[in-house]
């Protein structure tokens, strides 16, 4: 069946993916289509309630002031149509951000008031991945940033012929490294809870690290048995062993240097990057990129130990992927870490 004139504008009204509110010059609202009441979270049609007691009245914060902003602007200025965006939040819902145009309607006869129209549309996915694209290229400028301050500190100090302790460069790289967490913290919406500090299933995170643990433990020392026999000048010469004699007083303090490298590498580094990276290999690229540049930060201590770090930081990355918390990780980099120094891989 045809449909006749007078009934297509309500269906385009009806069917239009935007919301449409009209209101008369009482501020009565005269017409909210349905795409519109799913928009504003109303679930009964508030058509001839006044405005202010249907989409205002209850609302404590100001969240959606700019939104009503723009029925006013259509009101005070009936000359111009108003176009831009706004936040809105629907009781019980997330906030969500419109694009608004509004209008002030005139009437068939010159200079009579009919009302005011408002077309919005939902673009908070935009917003969402605007805002993203903004903080990504912030995270990844700090990242850079700080890489290359401390490549320029260890080269000065280099062409300076100071050999500073290798505890003195770890320091230098956690420094940098919570100097960029503050700054992340405070330009973009990355948050402590976005870091993985909770265990959810204690079995899943701490049966497979200390099965790794001792893995790579065994590996280290066949490592170092093979090296013995086949390249012994590797190791100091007269050295036991596993030489106990090579701790300082850093060791004491080497969990918390732990805690602290995890939660900076992973927490932040790497959901920071998972954050810059799309696509479908976001996540490996997070894990590739994060554990080069931690690993890179360790080029004091020599190609092999560079090396070795990368790697290592590359399983703890796909570790912490598959776990959601660096606890587990903690065990494992505090163990080999150890093992490494008494096993004098690194001094």
């Amino acid at each position: 069946m045809p449909l006749e004139g007078k009934e297509i504008v309500p269906r385009i009204l009806r069917d239009m993916n935007e919301g449409v509110l009209v209101l008369d010059t009482r501020g009565v609202i005269l017409y909210l289509n349905e795409k519109g009441r799913e928009l504003l979270g109303k679930a009964e049609n508030p058509e001839g309630e006044k405005y202010s007691l249907a989409l205002m009245a209850g609302q404590a914060d100001e969240v959606n002031d700019a939104f009503h902003q723009f029925v006013l602007d259509a009101v005070y200025d009936k000359e111009s149509a108003h176009r831009g965006e706004a936040a809105y939040k629907a009781a019980g819902r997330d906030t969500r951000h419109f694009s608004l145009t509004s209008s002030f309607l005139f009437g068939e006869e010159p200079g009579e008031r009919a009302g005011v129209v408002v077309v919005f549309s939902d673009i908070t996915e935009l917003v969402r991945v605007n805002r993203q694209r903004k903080e990504a290229s912030t995270v990844f400028a700090v990242l850079m940033i700080c890489v290359c301050v401390y490549l320029f500190l260890w080269s000065l100090l280099r062409y300076l012929n100071i050999e500073p302790p290798g505890w003195v460069m770890n320091l230098l790289i956690e420094a940098i490294s919570v100097l960029m967490f503050v700054i992340i913290l405070k330009t973009t919406s990355f948050s402590i809870r976005d870091i993985g500090l909770r265990v959810t299933d204690a079995r899943k995170t701490f049966v497979p690290s200390i099965s790794i643990t001792a893995a790579g433990t065994a590996a280290l020392v066949l490592c170092k048995l093979v090296l013995l026999r086949v390249a012994p000048g590797f190791f100091p010469e007269g050295a036991p062993f596993w030489d106990w004699s090579v701790g300082t007083a850093a060791d004491v303090f080497y969990p918390a240097t732990v805690v602290l490298q995890e939660f900076l590498a992973r927490g932040v580094m790497q959901e920071n990057l998972n954050r810059v990276f799309t696509g479908k290999y976001a996540t490996a690229l997070s894990i590739v990129v994060s554990s080069l540049v931690f690993g890179v930060l360790h080029i004091h201590y020599g190609l092999p130990f560079m090396l070795g770090a990368t790697a290592l930081l590359g399983a703890l990355g796909f570790m912490y992927h598959r776990q959601g918390n660096i606890w587990g990780l903690c065990i494992i980099h505090y163990v080999l870490g150890e093992a490494a120094t008494f096993l004098r891989y690194i001094i």
